[in-house]
């Protein structure tokens, strides 16, 4: 194992400072990175065939997302775009009912709360209600009275018809008396 440097003059055609490799190191050398280079090709070959699969896998999914986006789009309506803007109109509409609906039922629970409150007051009132009894009992009497005084209206006029009735022979006395 004599490895010499050697540094040449010009003469040679080389420069100085060039370095000459001589006898048998060039072949370890050579040895050397050819076993290096198998190791590698354990690692690097293997690695390519894992990349090519998973490009190939790679390229079957986006193929098959186009295909299935493809499908998607044909069997969407040509008129989507139309009937999207109508549903949007019908909920925008749809939006202002329903805010119509919540004032008018925000109105009805002020309105019940307003009748709740008067109900309220309406439980102080049992000495108008037993004023509202005597008040009908009265009214009752009253009827009954005046149901009196109409048969008795009735009677004096059934009398008053027989009156007349017999007095019509004395109806030539008529032109004779004052009354």
């Amino acid at each position: 194992m004599n490895d010499k440097v050697v540094n040449l003059d010009k003469q040679d055609g080389r420069k100085p400072g060039d370095i000459v490799i001589e006898g048998d190191a060039m072949d370890r050398f050579a040895r050397t990175f050819e076993a290096s280079a198998r190791r590698w090709e354990l690692v690097v070959y293997p690695a390519m065939l894992a990349f090519v699969v998973l490009a190939a896998y790679g390229f079957f999914l986006i193929y098959t997302l186009s295909k299935d986006i493809n499908i998607l789009a044909q069997g969407m309506d040509p008129e989507m775009g139309k009937h999207l803007s109508d549903i949007s109109d019908s909920v925008i509409i749809l939006s202002e009912n329903v805010r119509t609906m919540t004032r008018r039922v925000y109105k009805m629970s002020d309105t019940l709360e307003d009748i709740s409150g008067k109900m309220d007051t309406l439980e102080n009132l049992d000495p108008m209600l037993v004023n509202m009894r005597g008040l009908n009992a009265s009214v009752s009497d009253l009827s009954t009275s005046v149901r009196g005084i109409t048969f008795t209206s009735d009677a004096m006029r059934q009398e008053m018809n027989r009156m007349g009735h017999s007095m019509r022979p004395l109806n030539f006395m008529g032109d004779f008396m004052p009354w």
